[in-house]
């Protein structure tokens, strides 16, 4: 009987947790990009990716147009 109950608040911690999760990342990146620019600017991009909900295909498609656009045409 408390099966139900138990699985319900998982999928609600879940949820929140996908939510939240991506803004924690970049705070955190932007508090260590004082002391180390390169790692906070990593976790920055990751978060935002995370946010915006890009993976790096995306990202490499959207170049591809950018570089066709910009592109000789004959």
């Amino acid at each position: 009987m408390n099966e139900p109950k138990q699985t319900e608040t998982v999928q609600v911690v879940e949820k929140v947790s996908a939510i939240l999760s991506p803004y924690f990342i970049v705070i955190v990146g932007l508090f260590l990009a004082d002391g180390n620019f390169l790692i906070g600017i990593a976790l920055v991009f990751v978060g935002v990716f995370s946010l915006l909900k890009l993976s790096w295909q995306d990202v490499q498609t959207g170049v591809e147009k950018v570089k066709g656009f910009f592109a000789e045409k004959p």
